[in-house]
């Protein structure tokens, strides 16, 4: 019976680099594609096959994708070095999409991609670099039955709850809104956290009564794992930049889709051009989340 055995991962970031390693920890014989030679020196001084060259992954049971946007993932999938370029004849890799990216995306991929031999399943994950760390992430499934099953056991290595949303894209779309939610709720919630010690009221008296309340969320569950999720994508002021790209893609592509759909979204925006607009108030308003302090 068909399995797979060997994975290449193309970008080993943040999220890459820990997903890598929980792959290999289930069993399974990884190589690093990165073109950053700090992330490949890392891996290889723990053993692991490590590369800049795209053509590389061709051979690999399954290719997953975690890169930053669509003119990367393209570059590294359709290029003139890029994966579809160098498919041995008759292999029949499955390409998984874990990265956040439009449905249309990857219906732009399909067609190519499934020209070389390859299967194309949509898997973007939630739950942070912790849930990446330590394998409990929420991975988000979308493609034709067979291939999701193929990739199912690859997938559980790296996360502990996987859902199959339906056809190629539908998981992005999950994915896209579940991101939309969770950035709205990470500002707000550090301007509530801001406004209760502002009035006395520190975030961890506060987050006991929320965590029974209807104003609970995934960060006001648990005071100390509510700031360590905030610290975990921004330790200072000075590293904001990174996640603000991050973030502002999320929102961006949750109005793409309301535009695709004529639904007007009139809160994501106000949300989308605060985030855009407003960096310096923004960083430290997230830093300061992250960081206990007396109230006021």
């Amino acid at each position: 019976m068909e399995s797979i055995k060997t994975v290449a991962f193309i970008g080993a970031g943040n999220m890459g680099a820990p997903m890598a390693r929980c792959a290999r920890r289930g069993g399974f014989d990884i190589t690093i594609c990165d073109r950053n030679p700090a992330v490949r020196e890392s891996f290889e001084r723990e053993g692991v096959r490590t590369t800049a060259d795209m053509t590389d992954c061709a051979a690999a049971d399954a290719i997953i994708v975690l890169l930053a946007n669509d003119a990367q993932i393209k570059d590294a999938l359709l290029g003139e070095r890029g994966l579809v370029s160098a498919i041995p004849a008759g292999h029949r890799p499955t390409v998984c999409m874990m990265s956040t990216t439009l449905p249309d995306t990857l219906h732009t991929l399909q067609a190519p991609l499934a020209a070389a031999g390859a299967r194309l399943v949509d898997a973007p994950v939630s739950g942070g670099i912790v849930g990446a760390q330590e394998g409990t992430l929420t991975i988000m499934l979308g493609g034709a039955e067979a291939d999701v099953e193929l990739a199912r056991p690859l997938m559980r290595a790296m996360g502990n709850r996987l859902f199959h949303c339906g056809v190629l894209g539908s998981a992005q779309v999950a994915k896209i809104i579940n991101n939309m939610l969770c950035v709205t709720n990470m500002y707000l919630t550090a301007e509530a956290i801001e406004l209760a010690q502002a009035h006395g009221v520190a975030f961890e008296s506060l987050a006991p009564i929320l965590a029974v309340s209807t104003g609970m969320n995934f960060l006001t569950a648990d005071a100390a794992v509510g700031r360590a999720q905030y610290r975990a994508w921004s330790p200072t002021e000075a590293a904001y930049p990174d996640i603000h790209r991050i973030v502002a893609k999320d929102l961006h592509l949750a109005l793409a889709l309301g535009d695709q759909a004529g639904l007007e979204t009139g809160m994501l925006r106000q949300v989308s051009n605060y985030v855009d607009e407003d960096g310096s108030k923004a960083a430290a308003l997230w830093t300061r989340a992250g960081h206990t302090s007396s109230p006021a």
